[in-house]
């Protein structure tokens, strides 16, 4: 037991050192109250102990604890994956696009750009790690190929949250992954 940590359960407005002081002699018998400067009644070991183990994690908070992790574990997945690239094949041969936050807006920039009729063809695009010559009628399949990569790992996320929050058990939560 943390006798400091049970008196500050038991009075919270309790500063250690200035309204109670805990020491332990190192002669085996443990920390105990060496002074006691509260106007109400010193505890007794008693309540101290009934103090302590009311303050532990319940299976309950444990597995509501194991829920929140699990869920920013899982969002951090799901930007890692959306960030990561996606494949498209609208070039006649599976290539890799960026996708982080510069590589979104640009996508964004581009279509707007093209549904403005502000672009003529061919419009150049990293493909792969190489610039590569698209036709609009290209990039609008890419840019639905790009929509379709986050909105699918948003949908998993969702999903496996769901699964999180449906969960009761520790077991339940540590198996759900990405």
């Amino acid at each position: 037991m943390n006798i400091t940590q049970a008196i500050t359960h038991l009075y919270p407005q309790a500063v250690p050192l200035i309204d109670f002081i805990v020491q332990d002699d190192s002669d085996g018998s443990g920390p105990y109250i060496a002074q006691w400067n509260l106007e109400a009644t010193q505890p007794t070991e008693e309540e101290l102990q009934t103090a302590w183990e009311a303050m532990q994690p319940t299976p309950e908070s444990q597995v509501a604890s194991a829920k929140l992790s699990k869920t920013a574990e899982l969002n951090t997945a799901c930007n890692a994956a959306i960030l990561s690239g996606f494949t498209s094949n609208v070039l006649g041969a599976n290539h890799t696009y960026d996708f982080d936050y510069e590589a979104q807006t640009n996508l964004n920039t581009m279509l707007n750009a093209i549904m403005a009729d502000l672009i003529s063809e061919p419009i150049i695009w990293k493909a792969s790690n190489m610039l590569q010559p698209h036709t609009t009628e290209q990039f609008k399949s890419l840019f639905t190929d790009s929509l379709m990569h986050k909105t699918t790992n948003i949908n998993k996320y969702w999903e496996l949250k769901t699964a999180v929050t449906a969960t009761n058990s520790m077991e339940g939560v540590s198996s759900i992954s990405w």
